[in-house]
């Protein structure tokens, strides 16, 4: 995801921070890759790129079983799968669900909360890794993990896993012992699906389980109590009261989250139609709430909503990142993997809503199931396909190029093969023409 760089992130990473009515009318079915009508069609400051003129540029890869050098294993709660079996001896860089992008042409990446579930991850430790994909020879480097999660100052009210919550579990896998209490976090506690600096160098991460938002230092430590959704709880939400009824289901909080270019705006977006949307019939639609950040309480919401609609209630998205102070691109894809994909795209989205019907205008940036690829990156052929089950990242590098990885969901396979493990990749795509970038969202040191 895009965030803010100045010379106090690139510090950073060296050392290593009641909600609106819902809309009255729904909008009309799909019209095709460049919609017009309800949440159609954005607004034109220049000349939209056409999808059918993008071309990947760069690809690279990061080998699937790549682990942090020293680390504990993790695993105990899956089976693996026959090229990787569980337990696995450390804990994976993989799981890839936000990025930051530095001048170097290296990448912080956020891994999510492990292995899929709250139940199946209390051995993965959530963290912060760093990357440099090399396009020139397709390998990905692993450059270290500058950032772990962790709650030192016990701001979390609740026990967390590694200091009370496994000593109160009633079974665990054999031979598998509680930890000794460190307050290091895991996918337990919570599952961090995207993630934003600030421009004091602080890090915002969006969270599916509460859904909350996590605002740490520059070493992953909390800096205040996770800080909940007005009126949205999840079923993995600790706070749920017996009978509660849960807003949107499990791993639908915040999958993507935006910054706005001067970094005081954060734009959270839920991954999946809460009740109260899907009641109204508008199950396709996801909310994109506006939190203000500074001040005593750190984060703000605002009480502005502005809705997503998705091309299909099947579908996901997978991230969101701004563009300038009103565009912003959206990754939005079906649950297809390798034969089943079908739907994979980047949309430029318009937050300005200036039909005032309630909706994001969205255009079609990238079919990354069609992708022009006439150097047979990748040892694919022309068109390139991502049919991965989840693509969750999304950089803009410069007015014309922007880089897209998947998350791999370590040990799955499916995407490029049935039986092989899927491996983090990375593209480099030309886009069919320029976007009106904010250079504040570019990486500077």
């Amino acid at each position: 995801m895009r965030r803010l760089a100045t010379t106090v992130l690139a510090l950073a990473l060296a050392a290593a921070a009641a909600l609106p009515a819902t809309a009255a009318t729904a909008g009309p079915d799909s019209a095709g890759p460049d919609h017009r009508g309800k949440g159609r069609g954005p607004s034109h400051d220049r000349p939209l790129p056409h999808a059918s003129a993008a071309q990947l540029t760069g690809w690279s890869v990061l080998p699937t079983e790549t682990y942090v050098p020293g680390s504990e294993p993790s695993g105990r709660w899956v089976t693996g799968n026959a090229a990787v079996p569980a337990p696995f001896k450390g804990q994976p860089v993989q799981g890839f669900s936000a990025t930051h992008r530095s001048t170097d042409g290296s990448y912080l990446v956020m891994s999510d909360n492990g292995f899929g579930t709250k139940a199946n991850s209390a051995d993965a430790l959530l963290a912060v890794h760093r990357i440099k994909p090399d396009t020139r020879t397709g390998r990905t480097r692993y450059l270290g993990t500058p950032m772990q999660l962790s709650d030192p100052g016990r701001l979390v009210p609740w026990p967390i896993w590694r200091d009370g919550a496994c000593l109160a579990a009633t079974s665990l896998p054999q031979g598998y012992t509680c930890p000794t209490p460190d307050r290091r976090l895991t996918g337990w506690d919570f599952d961090p699906e995207s993630m934003q600096i600030a421009p004091d160098g602080t890090f915002w991460f969006g969270d599916e389980f509460g859904p909350y938002l996590l605002h740490t230092d520059a070493r992953g430590r909390l800096l205040q109590a996770p800080i909940p959704t007005p009126g949205v709880k999840s079923p993995s939400n600790p706070t749920l009261k017996p009978g509660e009824a849960p807003q949107v289901p499990d791993s639908k909080g915040y999958e993507g989250m935006a910054i706005s270019p001067d970094g005081l705006t954060l734009y959270p977006l839920l991954e999946g139609a809460t009740a109260e949307d899907k009641a109204a019939g508008h199950p396709e639609d996801l909310r994109i709430h506006t939190v203000r950040l500074g001040g005593r309480a750190g984060a703000r919401y605002t009480g502005e909503v502005v809705r997503y609609r998705m091309e299909d209630q099947a579908h996901a998205i997978g991230d969101f990142a701004m563009i300038n102070d009103h565009q912003g691109m959206v990754i939005e894809r079906d649950g297809g993997a390798g034969p089943t994909a079908q739907v994979k795209r980047v949309y430029l989205v318009d937050l300005r809503d200036r039909d005032n019907d309630g909706y994001v205008e969205k255009h079609l940036l990238v079919d990354l199931m069609d992708l022009a690829n006439p150097r047979q990156l990748g040892g694919a052929g022309d068109p390139f396909t991502f049919p991965f089950v989840t693509i969750e990242d999304v950089e803009i590098l410069d007015a014309r190029t922007i880089a897209v990885m998947n998350d791999n969901n370590f040990p799955g396979t499916g995407g490029r093969s049935a039986t092989q493990p899927d491996r983090n990749e990375y593209l480099e795509i030309r886009l069919g023409g320029r976007l009106d970038v904010d250079k504040r969202l570019l990486p500077t040191r």
